[in-house]
Protein backbone atom coordinates (compact mmCIF):
# COMPACT_ATOMS: atom_id res chain seq x y z
CA UNK A 1 0.00 0.00 0.00
CA UNK A 2 1.46 3.67 -0.81
CA UNK A 3 1.32 6.25 1.47
CA UNK A 4 0.36 9.47 0.80
CA UNK A 5 0.61 13.12 2.04
CA UNK A 6 -1.28 15.92 1.91
CA UNK A 7 -0.71 19.52 3.20
CA UNK A 8 -3.17 21.40 5.59
CA UNK A 9 -3.22 24.78 4.75
CA UNK A 10 -2.98 27.26 7.93
CA UNK A 11 -3.28 30.23 5.86
CA UNK A 12 -6.67 29.37 4.82
CA UNK A 13 -9.50 30.58 7.36
CA UNK A 14 -11.43 27.65 7.26
CA UNK A 15 -9.13 25.74 7.78
CA UNK A 16 -7.60 27.78 10.67
CA UNK A 17 -10.71 28.14 12.50
CA UNK A 18 -11.61 24.48 11.93
CA UNK A 19 -8.02 23.88 13.59
CA UNK A 20 -9.32 26.63 16.18
CA UNK A 21 -11.87 24.27 16.85
CA UNK A 22 -10.87 20.83 17.01
CA UNK A 23 -8.21 22.23 19.69
CA UNK A 24 -11.14 23.65 21.65
CA UNK A 25 -13.89 20.80 21.80
CA UNK A 26 -11.20 18.45 23.41
CA UNK A 27 -12.39 20.00 26.82
CA UNK A 28 -15.95 19.59 25.58
CA UNK A 29 -18.86 16.91 27.01
CA UNK A 30 -21.42 18.11 25.05
CA UNK A 31 -21.76 15.52 22.40
CA UNK A 32 -24.54 17.11 20.11
CA UNK A 33 -22.45 20.09 20.33
CA UNK A 34 -19.55 19.03 19.27
CA UNK A 35 -21.39 16.69 16.14
CA UNK A 36 -22.65 20.30 15.58
CA UNK A 37 -19.49 21.87 15.29
CA UNK A 38 -18.06 18.89 13.25
CA UNK A 39 -20.39 18.74 10.59
CA UNK A 40 -19.75 22.59 10.26
CA UNK A 41 -16.17 22.33 9.75
CA UNK A 42 -16.48 19.72 7.42
CA UNK A 43 -19.03 21.15 5.37
CA UNK A 44 -16.27 24.46 5.36
CA UNK A 45 -13.56 21.95 4.72
CA UNK A 46 -15.33 20.45 1.27
CA UNK A 47 -16.17 23.74 0.33
CA UNK A 48 -12.54 24.43 0.29
CA UNK A 49 -11.56 21.23 -1.85
CA UNK A 50 -11.10 18.70 0.26
CA UNK A 51 -12.72 15.18 -0.28
CA UNK A 52 -12.50 11.55 0.42
CA UNK A 53 -9.32 9.74 1.85
CA UNK A 54 -7.82 14.08 2.60
CA UNK A 55 -10.46 14.83 4.32
CA UNK A 56 -10.84 11.53 5.92
CA UNK A 57 -7.55 12.01 7.57
CA UNK A 58 -7.55 15.74 7.85
CA UNK A 59 -5.81 16.59 11.05
CA UNK A 60 -9.29 18.45 12.17
CA UNK A 61 -10.79 14.87 11.49
CA UNK A 62 -8.80 12.73 13.35
CA UNK A 63 -8.67 15.54 16.41
CA UNK A 64 -12.70 15.20 16.32
CA UNK A 65 -12.61 11.42 16.69
CA UNK A 66 -10.36 11.36 19.04
CA UNK A 67 -12.74 12.99 20.69
CA UNK A 68 -15.35 11.30 20.48
CA UNK A 69 -13.27 8.12 20.96
CA UNK A 70 -12.47 9.66 24.33
CA UNK A 71 -16.12 10.96 25.27
CA UNK A 72 -17.48 7.42 24.83
CA UNK A 73 -14.93 5.84 26.58
CA UNK A 74 -14.58 3.49 22.94
CA UNK A 75 -12.36 0.39 22.99
CA UNK A 76 -12.98 -2.79 20.70
CA UNK A 77 -15.01 -4.69 22.95
CA UNK A 78 -17.41 -1.46 23.64
CA UNK A 79 -17.35 -1.17 19.38
CA UNK A 80 -18.84 -4.99 19.28
CA UNK A 81 -21.15 -4.41 22.31
CA UNK A 82 -22.70 -1.42 20.44
CA UNK A 83 -22.77 -3.32 17.09
CA UNK A 84 -24.12 -6.34 18.25
CA UNK A 85 -26.77 -3.91 20.44
CA UNK A 86 -27.38 -2.00 17.11
CA UNK A 87 -28.44 -5.65 15.43
CA UNK A 88 -30.88 -5.82 18.33
CA UNK A 89 -32.86 -2.75 18.28
CA UNK A 90 -32.86 -3.23 13.93
CA UNK A 91 -34.95 -6.40 15.01
CA UNK A 92 -37.09 -4.29 17.00
CA UNK A 93 -35.42 -6.08 20.14
CA UNK A 94 -34.53 -3.93 23.38
CA UNK A 95 -31.07 -3.78 23.82
CA UNK A 96 -29.32 -2.85 27.65
CA UNK A 97 -25.87 -1.48 27.29
CA UNK A 98 -23.23 -0.22 29.59
CA UNK A 99 -22.75 3.31 30.82
CA UNK A 100 -19.79 5.15 31.64
CA UNK A 101 -20.04 8.00 33.60
CA UNK A 102 -17.47 11.27 32.65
Amino acid sequence: MNQTTSIADGNNPAVKSAAHDANAVQDAVNLVAIVGCFHRHLMALRQTGLCGDDLNNHPVSLAFVSKFNNLCRMTTEREMAAFSAIDRIERGETAEYEVIPL
